[in-house]
C-alpha cells in the first residue's frame, strides 16, 4: 500500500494493524505448544464507545541542528498543531549524539505522547530518514533485533508509542 503512495510522493500511512507480510504465519510471534489447546476459546470484549471515530489530529514537525555533523552539534525540534494552539512547542534535545535526524525523531515521540492514544494522528515531516525508518525499515530492524541500526533507541520508542 505504501509503495504506491511513496511513488506518488503522497502521505505515508503508519498503521500497526496493517502488515506488509505475504504469509499470515509471519505476522505472529507466538511461543506456545501447538499440541495443547484451551478448553474454551478466548473472547474479545469490546468496551462500549470504543468504535467511535475521533477527529484526526494534524501536526507538523521539524528537527534542526546547529553545526550538524560536527563535534559541537546542538539540536532542537518543533511541533505545530495550529495557530495559537498551546500544544505548539519547541524542545532542546538533551542527548550526546545530536543531529537533525535525532531532533526529528525526538519531536515525533514527544508529539505522540502529547496526543491521546485513541485519536488518529497525521504527522507531516520533511524527514525522509524518520519516514523510511518507521515505515520501510522498521520490520527489518525489529526482525534482526535492532543490531547495527543507528538511533535504534529512538526508533524503538517511536514505534512503541505509535502501536499503543
Amino acid at each position: 500500500m505504501n509503495t504506491l503512495v511513496r511513488s506518488r510522493d503522497e502521505a505515508i500511512l503508519i498503521d500497526p494493524s496493517i502488515t506488509n507480510k505475504n504469509d499470515l504465519a509471519k505476522c505472529f510471534r507466538i511461543f506456545t505448544n501447538p499440541a495443547t489447546r484451551p478448553k474454551y476459546p478466548t473472547q474479545c470484549h469490546i468496551t462500549p464507545g470504543t468504535a467511535l471515530r475521533h477527529q484526526e489530529i494534524k501536526v507538523y514537525t521539524d528537527g534542526v541542528s546547529l553545526n550538524n555533523g560536527k563535534w559541537n552539534t546542538h539540536c532542537s525540534s518543533r511541533v505545530w498543531f495550529a495557530s495559537d494552539n498551546p500544544q505548539n512547542k519547541a524542545i532542546r534535545v538533551p542527548r550526546r549524539n545530536q543531529s537533525n535526524q535525532v531532533g526529528e525523531l525526538a519531536m515525533i515521540i514527544a508529539t505522540i505522547l502529547a496526543v491521546p492514544p485513541f485519536c488518529p494522528l497525521a504527522i507531516t515531516t520533511n524527514s525522509k530518514y524518520s519516514i523510511n525508518g518507521l515505515t520501510t525499515y522498521l520490520q527489518v530492524w525489529e526482525d534482526r533485533g535492532w543490531i547495527g541500526t543507528q538511533n535504534a533507541q529512538l526508533f524503538r520508542a517511536a514505534a512503541y508509542r505509535l502501536r499503543q
